[in-house]
């Protein structure tokens, strides 16, 4: 009978303690039971103090969570673009030497690595604040089917809306990811869409100055195919044609002596790569024979070189007396 009379009155206790305190309770709401006994004072424990506090100790572990994993992203985004500036020290530490070239880091590298960092970081403080938000509003017990349900359809809403948003961002992720183009390169988006050099990029477009000076703004998702014309070096190339029945072994010693001469002034000469290369006759018509010099330059620098040698090969033919046929041209 005593045993019987200890069941029932634990059985009794059990339901008045899930009453008072749910399915689940936590340790103050049942403290608080065991000690008084008081349905409303552990009720108002459990929601005035225990779920309170459980949810600043959700926003806490998030806050942190958050911080770490921003800064994790961050790290290895830079250890990925700056790979070559890693290897680099990391060759230097066991006592090989590294060129400065390898070791220097790169200013668009800096860029593309800002950039795609906050981007990622964004997605990451997006990712675990929302598990937080829904975490804590099923600690207050708030149903969340509907929300879930109704930020699902809000989702697809937007995603029909936003299309082309989303595909231009996609497309610029990747464009700075794969380093197709930076700022201060020579570019051409093809026929239909701009060619000039880009000053600003972002996810959502690009923006290029065009030659008479328009500012272009191409939005990511609709380039498909990028010519960088002034990745690592610039290739400038320069035509002379000379008339049928000209003296064609004087007009190529003038075009080379004025190109050699022309590159010893140090404007040229620290841009130069390499010296310039005679390619040979690259023409032959009823209008003349053309020949052709290649001259190879830092990124950009090309064009400022091939006025400067047009000038000085304008200059020494005229003054050997060597007519041409059309202008000098270079590109």
């Amino acid at each position: 009978m005593v045993t019987a009379l200890l069941l029932l009155t634990e059985a009794d206790d059990a339901a008045a303690l899930e009453k008072a305190c749910g399915t689940t309770p936590s340790i103050m709401c049942e403290a608080t039971w065991n000690l008084t006994h008081n349905e409303f004072l552990a009720r108002s424990i459990e929601w005035i103090v225990a779920r309170p506090l459980a949810a600043i100790v959700v926003t806490v572990v998030a806050t942190l969570v958050n911080r770490w994993a921003r800064k994790g992203v961050g790290a290895g985004i830079d250890h990925f673009i700056a790979s070559r500036e890693f290897a680099g020290k990391a060759l230097g530490k066991i006592g090989v030497e590294a060129g400065g070239a390898l070791v220097a880091r790169d200013p668009r590298e800096v860029i593309r690595a800002t950039t795609l960092s906050s981007v990622a970081k964004s997605c990451v403080s997006v990712v675990i604040w929302s598990v937080a938000v829904l975490i804590i509003l099923g600690l207050f017990n708030i149903n969340l089917a509907p929300l879930i349900a109704g930020a699902g359809i809000a989702g697809i809403a937007v995603g029909f809306g936003a299309q082309s948003l989303v595909k231009d961002c996609i497309a610029g992720f990747f464009i700075l990811l794969d380093d197709q183009c930076g700022v201060g390169d020579s570019v051409d988006f093809g026929p239909t869409l701009a060619s000039g050099t880009v000053e600003s990029i972002n996810l959502r477009m690009t923006r290029v100055r065009g030659a008479d000076g328009t500012l272009w703004s191409v939005p990511n998702g609709t380039i498909q195919r990028v010519g960088n014309l002034s990745r690592n070096w610039s290739l400038g190339t320069l035509d002379i044609t000379v008339p049928n029945g000209a003296d064609l072994d004087a007009a190529i010693d003038a075009v080379r002596t004025a190109v050699t001469d022309a590159c010893k002034q140090p404007a040229i000469a620290q841009v130069l790569l390499e010296q310039p290369k005679f390619m040979g006759v690259d023409r032959l018509d009823a209008a003349g024979v053309t020949v052709r010099m290649a001259i190879k330059t830092n990124p950009g620098e090309h064009w400022a070189v091939l006025r400067e040698l047009r000038l000085a090969v304008s200059r020494l033919l005229v003054e050997r007396g060597i007519q041409l046929q059309g202008p000098v041209a270079g590109g």
